[in-house]
């Protein structure tokens, strides 16, 4: 069996084309609204906290865990942040339209890979994962192809005329392909997904974690990227798993928005409203998703740390100002959610 670098054209990619653009149409119309949503709400809490499960998102598919507080805190002050990898990683976003060179890689891999020697990788490079009971098996190509290699996707990446989309879709396809670096191959194809996806929207704000729905759907993106590596150079179902990736990750900052906007609906209905730590800390779990949107008295004594009791006054407090309801009667079962 040959991998797809074995055949002579292997980069002249081919796609459904049909198929793509009707994905990709329906791509296009999210994305526009998510952006306009994004744009009139000026939610810059969640912005950051969508670049923060980014990062932390992109480390975890590979298995390495990162402190999301450590990553927040590099972010609000980037010139001091300790570590180099966040500093990268945001000049990618914000540097999205610089060209990709050789040297930009060699710093992204010096601080995000375990290896800091900026050369491509010297020795043979084998992928061999065991999924369910699926085998997962990979071989890059030799190490003396890899300059020219890289070169080429360079070249293709800065002067290719497509759509956006596609053409990240391609470009991260074709890097984990080449696997150029001893390590971090996953991680650094990540991350220049995200630098063309930025170009592609021609903003440098952070709308949705597409590494978050990366993670969520891991099996499903190695099967897929591994079935390519695989084939003859036809990458349409690649490209349609990206998409519909993409739009995963859109409807679920859609959701979030919603959140946000229901959150400060709420606040501004109920300004100069008195209430104590245990009526906020119930609040903000029932926005956050902490607490289910219809709860019980046993759930929120959890959740404040309280008696049944103490919790139920809670509960009644904020029902005689209006701001909680009653579902269903039922004694200690009875459910309660905002008016």
């Amino acid at each position: 069996m040959l991998y797809i670098h074995q055949f002579p054209d292997w980069t002249h990619f081919r796609f459904d084309a049909r198929k793509v653009v009707n994905a990709l149409g329906e791509a296009r119309l999210q994305e526009g609204k998510l952006i306009g949503a994004m744009e009139t709400c000026g939610f810059q809490e969640l912005e950051q906290n969508l670049l923060i499960q980014d990062i932390v998102s992109n480390y975890a598919i590979d298995g390495y865990v990162l402190n999301a507080a450590d990553i927040q805190k590099d972010l609000e002050n980037i010139q001091a942040a300790g570590n180099s990898m966040v500093r990268n990683y945001m000049g990618a976003i914000l540097n999205a339209f610089n060209p990709i060179t050789q040297e930009r890689l060699f710093a992204w891999h010096a601080s995000m890979g375990e290896n800091r020697v900026a050369s491509f990788r010297q020795t043979p490079s084998t992928i061999r994962l065991q999924q369910g009971e699926t085998q997962l098996d990979f071989d890059g190509p030799n190490p003396e192809r890899l300059e020219q290699e890289m070169e080429h996707l360079v070249q293709w990446i800065e002067s290719a005329k497509m759509d956006g989309v596609i053409k990240a879709a391609i470009a991260h396809f074709w890097f984990v392909t080449l696997r150029p670096f001893a390590d971090a191959n996953g991680r650094l194809a990540r991350l220049l997904t995200i630098l063309m996806l930025a170009r592609s929207e021609q903003t440098t704000r952070c709308q949705f974690s597409l590494n978050q729905a990366f993670l969520e759907r891991k099996d499903g993106y190695f099967k897929v990227l591994n079935q390519a590596q695989r084939g003859n150079g036809d990458l349409t179902d690649w490209i349609l798993w990206f998409i519909d990736t993409l739009l995963y990750a859109m409807a679920s900052s859609k959701e979030k928005i919603a959140k946000e906007q229901k959150r400060t609906a709420f606040y501004n209905r109920h300004v100069g409203e008195a209430l104590d730590e245990k009526d906020q800390k119930l609040l903000t779990a029932l926005f956050t998703g902490e607490l289910p949107e219809s709860f019980t008295a046993k759930e929120v004594a959890a959740l404040v740390g309280a008696s049944h009791d103490t919790a139920l006054r809670t509960i009644q407090g904020l029902i005689s100002k209006g701001i909680l309801k009653a579902d269903s009667k039922g004694g200690r079962s009875q459910r309660y959610s905002l008016v």
